[in-house]
């Protein structure tokens, strides 16, 4: 069910009504397995299939499809069958220990623990896709998601992950109902009563997050400047057509495009290309794009004439005695000169990156089976790039835009101020931050990343520029759940998103996830849109990054721990074998008051047992000695004759209880002679 919940050929923008329920057959089937293998192979079978049906579309990846879909459906199935047997951790260390005689309904707060449990494993495999090297954010609940805006606004609070949460724990409660009844006999009033406080806890839940959504999408945000932008879609694969094609049809409309737009009494600011269009490395190759010839306008000598500055998608020779490239963004100024570039840092796993590829025998597998010589390498540094904006550059500097936090007026001896001082206070030199645009520039699915992102928007970034290049997919739910992964940023970081693909989907998002303009897929075609600049703020997801998943991971490692405690001391893992295991025994009122009376009856003996003392052979003579005078003393003679019974009676229980060895009784034989 979640496979079709995602954005797909039929459901572009995928199903959050579907995705809400999608997990409740794997929250059955999770509490229902026998072992750990099962609970494995059941996890390892579901995001196998989930991956396989969304991502489908990874096969097209020209002559690499066994890295592209089978390494990377391995990997995150593998991922998924770990985090399976995470879940069943719980089952699996209280499975031995005694079992309850009451039925499964017992403590209130049982279902809620079952729930948030599976929730907070879930939640735990999504995060593990999603980072690092094998890092591939699609196929999540939060993709699912995207169509109820209302819902998605909670991202910049706590990022996707509090949107899968909701989904999840309401797939995990739906669940978590149907396990109730289908039980054999009917669920205890406390076992119901704790189901419905999870469901008004749940309903609470998203009765704020509707709330605050509505706030955040309803309310009115002033931009305070606007850059005008061309977004190229030239249409062309470079991988199949060549440089050659996309540099011709990516200059006919910009040039069509810039025309327009200053018939119109526009002038541009930017413009963006996609990703991979140049595909000779620069810088050393720089002059070959300058060189003018009779047949074609060189690239400098084009942008030169358009005047205007251009971000382009090509190739960086970073190191080209070990030939090192890197997939990286290209920056001109409006003269044509090749000013800097930005290099991509979070590689496609298995696709731009190879593990362990400076090894001669993966190089040599690399080479000869995959024809496949080198992927590339990361870049080590973050850029970002200011252009200047043409409608706010002809003013001046206001006052209140001073980089200094304190200034001094001083006057001389003959108290006179000094010329450099007063002109600071009439004309402010320092940068109009009105006048100008910081913008980053994430390449392909970085745009999926908040590592990435999340660095860019600290820096001072206030809008994301994304290049890429999705026509190898020929699909078009690839291009769409590439957008959705990415529109998350725009919400998380309340900061505009501008898309530039070479056959879709290129798109503006404003802070809110609204689409503000964009083009139709597998189109050639270039629109010039304004794009608005909100203030720069830091929400609560920018400053404290993943702190809802590092919650969840602090949550599932104390309650592994606690199980390894209770490990040691059995007689507390039955209340924990009662909460989640998936197999308690329900007893009857009849079976279970009989096996207490017996425990009891037990428990009675066994204290008798324990108190009782047997005496040591020294002791037993003294008793015995201490008998034979109490006859013979006067003063004991004159005490009533009950209590002389009596002590007779206690002494003779005892030696009748020690039974001492022959000898011993020789022994005290020989002390009544002695003292006749």
């Amino acid at each position: 069910m979640e496979a079709f919940s995602i954005s797909n050929e039929i459901l572009p923008f995928g199903s959050p009504l579907l995705a809400l329920f999608s997990l409740v057959p794997l929250y059955t089937a999770t509490f229902k397995v026998k072992s750990t293998k099962e609970a494995f192979g059941l996890w390892f079978l579901q995001a196998l299939t989930v991956h396989l049906v969304s991502s489908w579309w990874l096969a097209n990846f020209h002559d690499f499809a066994i890295f592209t879909l089978g390494a990377s459906a391995l990997a995150t199935a593998f991922m998924a069958g770990l985090c399976g047997t995470i879940v069943y951790i719980v089952p699996l260390y209280t499975k031995k220990s005694f079992v309850l005689e009451e039925n499964g309904g017992k403590h209130v707060f049982a279902p809620f623990m079952r729930i948030l449990w599976f929730t907070a494993c879930y939640l735990f495999w999504e995060w593990c896709k999603s980072v690092d090297f094998l890092g591939y954010p699609w196929g999540t609940l939060s993709m699912a998601a995207y169509r109820w805006k209302i819902i998605t606004q909670i991202a910049d609070i706590t990022g996707v992950w509090g949107i899968s949460f909701l989904f999840c724990m309401t797939s995990a409660l739906t669940g978590e109902g149907i396990r109730l009844l289908g039980q054999k006999r009917q669920p205890s009033v406390q076992s119901v009563r704790g189901y419905v406080n999870v469901a008004k806890g749940l309903c609470l839940l998203f009765s704020l997050t509707v709330v605050y959504g509505c706030v955040q999408y309803l309310i009115p945000r002033t931009e305070e400047k606007n850059i005008q932008t061309v977004l190229v879609q030239q249409n062309c694969d470079t991988w199949v057509t060549g440089e050659r094609e996309a540099v011709r049809v990516s200059k006919e409309l910009t040039e069509n495009t810039l025309v327009d737009m200053r018939n119109n009494g526009i002038e541009p600011d930017l413009v963006l290309w996609s990703e991979g269009i140049l595909q000779l490395p620069f810088p050393d190759y720089r002059f070959v794009y300058s060189a003018e010839n009779e047949a074609e306008e060189s690239l400098s000598g084009f942008i030169n004439r358009m005047g205007v500055p251009f971000v382009i998608g090509g190739t960086v020779d970073v190191n080209p005695y070990k030939f090192h490239y890197t997939n990286g963004a290209l920056f001109f100024d409006a003269g044509g000169n090749f000013c800097g570039f930005y290099s991509k840092m979070h590689l496609v796993p298995f696709a731009e990156e190879i593990p362990y590829e400076d090894n001669p025998l993966m190089k040599a597998f690399m080479e000869n089976v995959v024809n496949m010589p080198s992927g590339w390498r990361k870049g080590n540094q973050f850029v970002l790039f200011t252009v200047p904006i043409q409608k706010n550059n002809q003013y001046g500097t206001p006052l209140e835009y001073r980089p200094e936090k304190v200034a001094r007026i001083t006057l001389d001896e003959n108290r006179l101020s000094d010329w450099d001082e007063r002109e600071y206070f009439i004309h402010n030199t320092a940068k109009n931050p009105d006048a100008h645009v910081s913008f980053s520039v994430p390449i392909c699915f970085e745009d999926a990343f908040n590592d990435v992102c999340r660095t860019f928007h600290l820096l001072g970034s206030e809008v994301f520029m994304n290049i890429t290049n999705d026509a190898w997919s020929a699909s078009r739910s690839a291009e769409y759940q590439h957008f959705i992964a990415a529109s998350y940023r725009a919400i998380e970081y309340r900061t505009t998103l501008v898309r530039c693909a070479n056959s879709g989907y290129s798109v503006v998002v404003n802070p809110a996830g609204k689409i503000i303009q964009d083009l139709p897929l597998f189109e050639t075609v270039a629109m010039s849109v304004s794009v608005p600049i909100y203030k720069h703020t830091n929400t609560i997801y920018a400053c404290l990054g993943d702190w809802f998943i590092y919650t969840i991971i602090v949550f599932i490692a104390l309650v592994i721990l606690i199980l390894f405690i209770f490990r040691i001391k059995p007689e507390c893992k039955g209340f924990i074998k009662h909460v989640f295991s998936p197999s308690v025994i329900i007893y009857t009122e009849e079976k279970a008051e009989s096996s207490l009376a017996k425990e009891s009856h037990v428990k009675k003996v066994t204290v008798k047992k324990a108190t009782k003392k047997v005496p040591s052979q020294k002791e037993a003579v003294k008793t015995i000695a201490k008998k034979s005078t109490t006859k013979k003393s006067p003063a004991k003679k004159s005490e009533p004759k009950k209590s002389s019974v009596k002590k007779q009676s206690v002494t003779k229980t005892k030696t009748k209880q020690t039974r001492p060895k022959k000898n011993t009784m020789k022994k005290t034989k020989t002390t009544r002679s002695s003292s006749k």
